[in-house]
């Protein structure tokens, strides 16, 4: 019996938009039929066994749910908007097949086209994906630089050295706060949250204040590397722990706190404020996380190289989330 070849279909009420998005999305998984309507009940006859992902507008998404916890569950779901995405990452914290939530810059005639390709590659090759590299996100003939970063005062050099290089490369003088704010607590995570001993318990989440020296195996890397218009930073862990809901939790409390003066927004269960990926979601265009469990966590924050401050605090982070649910 021949294989059924697998499909997209793509929810806009734009046409032009829903054209574009389709053209990536057969590009980038291997010429796959893309099925495009303005509405639910012109793709619902396209919907089958061979239906792979379902991609539209946020405003949407209560007929991507409609369909993943019907009749579909094998769906994977991208949702995209140029507006705020609290409402998408509250469902995604309830539906982990949504794992793909794209900020659309307002100047950009669809979705960031990488961010259509990941969304949609991670979708067709599941589990056998291999793991994303940061310069995969970039333009061809990008540079980078990395670290292995042992203690605190290899931390801290890593962290300036980034600035450094950043500065170089004519980074404006509020990326290089960001970039150092999110270098930091992506180390801090990856130093103190990540490692756990033979029996599995956390070594030095409890004390994000004591002194850790990592040996080589259990030290974390970090990466920065840019192409000229977006600059990148890179950390993984080799314990592979990260999960989805702590991701998730984080970006929430931290949301909800700036909108409830009453809302209860800390979690120190690990030491610190638990706030640390509602900051760097904060500061950067795009984050990523890859989570290959018990062997690496991956997380990597993308920035614009040309928007402005203003620009940079009004746009809706993304946020690609392929990791696993929380035990």
């Amino acid at each position: 019996m021949p294989a059924i070849s697998r499909s997209v279909v793509v929810l806009e009420r734009n046409r032009i938009v829903a054209q574009r998005v389709a053209r990536v999305l057969s590009a980038t998984t291997e010429l796959s039929e893309v099925h495009i309507g303005e509405s639910p009940a012109e793709l619902k006859a396209n919907l089958g066994p061979q239906t792979v992902l379902v991609a539209l507008d946020a405003s949407e998404l209560d007929v991507a749910l409609e369909w993943v916890r019907g009749p579909y569950p094998h769906l994977q779901v991208v949702a995209w908007s140029q507006n705020s995405l609290t409402s998408a990452l509250q469902v995604a914290r309830h539906e982990p097949r949504l794992r793909c939530i794209l900020g659309w810059p307002a100047h950009q005639s669809i979705p960031r086209v990488w961010e259509l390709a990941l969304a949609a590659r991670r979708a067709f090759d599941g589990p056998e994906a291999r793991a994303l590299r940061i310069t995969d996100l970039l333009s061809w003939g990008g540079s980078s630089i990395k670290w292995l970063v042992r203690n605190s005062a290899e931390r801290d050099h890593a962290v300036s050295e980034v600035e450094r290089y950043a500065a170089m490369a004519g980074a404006n003088s509020r990326l290089l706060e960001r970039l150092a704010v999110v270098a930091h607590e992506l180390l801090m995570n990856a130093m103190y949250d990540a490692p756990v001993g033979p029996n599995g318990k956390a070594l030095y989440a409890h004390d994000r204040k004591q002194q850790v020296i990592l040996d080589d195996a259990e030290a974390p890397t970090l990466r920065f590397a840019l192409d000229g218009m977006t600059c990148a930073l890179e950390v993984v862990d080799p314990f592979g722990r990260l999960q989805r809901q702590h991701v998730l939790g984080s970006i929430l409390r931290g949301i909800e706190g700036g909108q409830n003066a009453q809302a209860q927004v800390l979690d120190t269960s690990h030491g610190g404020a638990g706030l640390g990926f509602f900051r760097m979601h904060a500061a950067c265009s795009s984050l990523v996380v890859d989570v290959r469990p018990n062997v690496a966590s991956r997380v990597m924050t993308l920035f614009d190289m040309d928007a402005s401050p203003r620009e940079a605090r009004a746009l809706p982070a993304s946020l690609h989330l392929f990791c696993p649910e929380s035990s």
